[in-house]
């Protein structure tokens, strides 16, 4: 297989996938200002409930696909990998989706069920997503083709016609049918000349047996990521719950950046001469780093105005929000370099495990506590000390590895199951 230049990677991954940055930015203004005081925040909950719920369906395929897919370059184990995972997140979404319902009722404000709802199945069929897949095999055109394009048609249209009824619940309908026809669609392409296998429930116990550890991790970093804004909503008055709400949008909507950057540099650097190993994942760590601090720094001069604009100025996010925010992006995307790029490809699997427990058991509590106590602000608070946490726990085997690399180091998680 031919080696991409690092360039080219970035501009596609960078370049037509974030094709899908135009979404929010198409629909969230126009839900914000129909929705209100009484509503944003709750469809933010749900949404966010809807995230978790994809993170327990994607079961560690996000994170342990790309440096799978990569490593395998035959299409026929590729196929296999991915039939894989089709058969596991499958099960688990039929698990899932009675949760989410359960769980996005209890969360949304009188007059609010359905779009809350919806908003939170939406976010959860993004766990069937096949872009790790794409990452792996440098492949950004398949994520444009079947997902980013499709995605801000449907938000231009659903935006439309929100304005047009004032009903919440078109778009996460549409996003949901766009979602769902692309995976089929990318599915049948990818499955057309693989062979068939016969799957029983022991087959797949020993599937989730195997990736439970990476799964467990994302699960656990989702966990804390995901609490603050059905925590807030919860405990916070309508205003103020929309307002973190705000905050916490413009948050995960950068977070698509240095995700967008990890993508670019997954299989970059896992190839190559064992000699350029080093160097290529300290430039990865490098990028990630500067894209972080840069990120804080926009998001605490210009969240308060920009959230503003985008969303209304009665649902605006305060300034110490977003900066406590702005604090968790920079930690947020150092931590997705030193596991995505250096620790799930090299094995050290345990340690990443380790340093989320040790963040979610005690970011979760921290903010229910701080946002309880404090208000808002200490759910970002909370939020920030949980990716100082992980950063921590990270840091020494992260570093230490890339200073003595020698050779590759391939985990017996990145073989075929059975």
């Amino acid at each position: 297989m031919t080696s991409q230049p690092l360039w080219r990677r970035i501009a596609g991954f960078a370049g037509l996938p974030m094709i899908s940055l135009i979404t929010p930015l198409l629909v969230l203004p126009v839900l914000g200002r129909v929705a209100g005081e009484g509503g944003w925040a709750s469809l933010a909950a749900g949404e966010a409930i809807g995230t978790l719920a994809a993170i327990v369906v994607a079961y560690g395929w996000n994170t342990a696909g790309p440096p799978r897919i990569a490593l395998a370059h035959e299409p026929a184990a590729r196929a296999e990998f991915y039939r894989e995972s089709l058969v596991v997140r499958g099960v688990l979404m039929a698990v899932a989706v009675p949760v989410v319902l359960v769980l996005c009722l209890l969360v949304a404000a009188p007059g609010y069920g359905a779009p809350t709802v919806l908003m939170g199945m939406s976010g959860s069929v993004v766990g069937l997503s096949f872009a790790w897949y794409a990452i792996g095999s440098a492949d950004p055109r398949s994520i444009a083709l079947y997902e980013a394009v499709p995605r801000v048609a449907a938000a231009a249209v659903s935006a439309a016609l929100v304005v047009v009824t004032h009903e919440l619940a078109i778009y996460p309908a549409l996003a949901i049918a766009v979602s769902v026809g692309g995976v089929i669609l990318f599915s049948r392409r990818v499955l057309s000349d693989a062979p068939q296998r016969a799957w029983t429930a022991r087959t797949v116990w020993a599937l989730l047996v195997r990736d439970r550890a990476v799964a467990f991790n994302d699960i656990a970093g989702g966990a804390y990521m995901s609490v603050p804004v059905p925590v807030v909503s919860a405990t916070a008055p309508a205003a103020t719950a929309s307002s973190y709400a705000s905050a916490d949008k413009l948050y995960k909507f950068g977070l698509y950046v240095p995700i967008t950057l990890a993508n670019a540099f997954q299989s970059w650097t896992v190839e190559g001469h064992v000699s350029e190993r080093r160097h290529r994942l300290r430039v990865a760590l490098g990028a990630h780093a500067g894209v972080g601090l840069f990120g804080w720094l926009v998001l605490t001069a210009l969240g308060p105005f920009a959230s503003g604009l985008l969303f209304g100025a009665e649902i605006a996010a305060t300034r110490p929000a977003c900066f406590f925010l702005g604090l968790a992006f920079f930690l947020a995307s150092t931590r997705i370099s030193m596991t995505r790029h250096i620790l799930v490809p090299a094995g050290r699997i345990r340690i990443v495990v380790v340093s989320t427990v040790c963040a979610a058991a005690v970011g979760v509590p921290l903010i229910i506590w701080l946002a309880v106590a404090i208000g808002p602000v200490g759910a970002a608070v909370a939020l920030a000390a949980s990716e100082v946490i992980a950063n921590v726990v990270l840091a020494v085997p992260g570093l230490r590895y890339v200073s003595s690399l020698h050779g590759p180091l391939l985990p017996a998680e990145m073989t075929p199951g059975p």
